[in-house]
């Protein structure tokens, strides 16, 4: 069983308390009141954007699924979180959230046949001391592609001194042979696959700086940089795109007038990479993350902050041959809906 320290434990507590991150990430609203539960079924109208094909969010606690202008809530009496389809989009990993640890869940794509794969609460009774120590959190599932025949995740590490990093773990989709993937020695955050499963682009950031993303490759055993560090902005969210042939994050420039929107750069998988290139600016929010592209690869959802509630947004997109996408208006998919920041949409046929 893997254990960490209980000042470890008050750290994490601390950090998901303020939205689950590991490092500082767009600027927050104020807290909003609390709001009564949605209906099941939420019709947005005639003049939202039609959003084709099927988009997983998380609101209030449970997981919502957007196609056309519909929104349906799939989950309820959990505290659910961070969805995403598995490659063949007929079940959905994502994560439960309860006091002191967080579990994997997987459902059918319609919601039914939830149940988890993990069992990371303690067996010691009560909130106590030894309690605290034997509870584990997860974030972040991701299935493996092109096939779905692993999930991936972070989670806690064996301690170090008074820290506990957060790690990259793997699982079988039925809960079984789970064990840790990419040790290494700081904080990484939002592992995700290319599409052929060649490459693990992902967040890291080393005790001495704040995020800049890397990328694994299996075949060579190295973690290579993902473009180019810049002083004074740090990258998180990465999201290939369909083809593999580019990567969306979120920036944020540090500084008195601080920034977080959603840029597009070649990745390791396209020519462009290798030679001279500048990354594109995609979103003017300032205060824009989470990327997810649509499975064609015209259009991408994200999450900014508006009015004081973070709500999900759609970006569409034109393409010219050999060319990063370019922004070509975007539009709000929920209003005031307080979506959760810390979960990524995830987007399916």
């Amino acid at each position: 069983m893997r254990r960490f320290s209980l000042l470890s434990l008050l750290f994490i507590i601390a950090l998901a308390a303020t939205g689950c991150r590991l490092w500082p990430g767009p600027p927050a609203p104020s807290t909003p009141l609390p709001t009564p539960t949605p209906p099941r079924v939420e019709d947005a109208g005639k003049r939202s954007p039609v959003v084709e094909g099927r988009l997983l969010y998380a609101r209030g606690g449970s997981i919502w699924l957007r196609s056309g202008t519909t929104a349906q809530r799939l989950t309820e009496g959990l505290r659910a979180t961070q969805p995403c389809w598995s490659p063949d989009g007929r079940q959905v990993v994502f994560i439960v959230r309860d006091e002191a640890y967080s579990d994997l869940w997987v459902m059918d794509a319609d919601g039914r046949n939830g149940h988890p794969l993990t069992a990371n609460r303690s067996e010691v009774a009560g909130f106590t001391p030894e309690f605290a120590h034997s509870s584990f959190w997860a974030f972040q599932p991701q299935w493996g592609p092109p096939e779905g025949e692993w999930i991936y995740y972070i989670s806690h590490t064996r301690p170090e001194a008074l820290s506990s990093n957060m790690s990259i773990w793997m699982i079988r989709p039925d809960g079984t042979e789970e064990h840790r993937l990419l040790p290494m020695n700081g904080q990484v955050e939002s592992p995700v696959w290319s599409p052929d499963g060649q490459m693990l682009a992902f967040a890291y950031m080393p005790y001495e700086t704040g995020p800049q993303l890397h990328y694994y490759d299996p075949n060579s055993g190295q973690v290579l940089d993902l473009g180019e560090k810049v002083e004074g902005i740090e990258r998180y969210d990465p999201a290939w795109s369909p083809d593999g042939a580019w990567i969306a994050y979120a920036a944020r420039q540090r500084g008195p007038t601080e920034s977080t929107d959603i840029w597009v750069m070649p990745s390791p998988l396209n020519p462009l990479f290798f030679g001279d290139w500048s990354s594109v600016r995609l979103t003017e929010q300032g205060a824009a993350r989470a990327p997810a592209w649509s499975p064609d690869g015209k259009q991408m959802a994200f999450i900014a902050v508006e009015s004081d509630s973070f709500d999900l947004w759609l970006l569409n997109l034109e393409w010219a041959p050999g060319q990063p996408p370019k922004p070509a208006g975007a539009e709000k998919l929920t209003s005031g809906a307080q979506v959760d920041a810390t979960a990524r949409p995830s987007w399916a046929p």
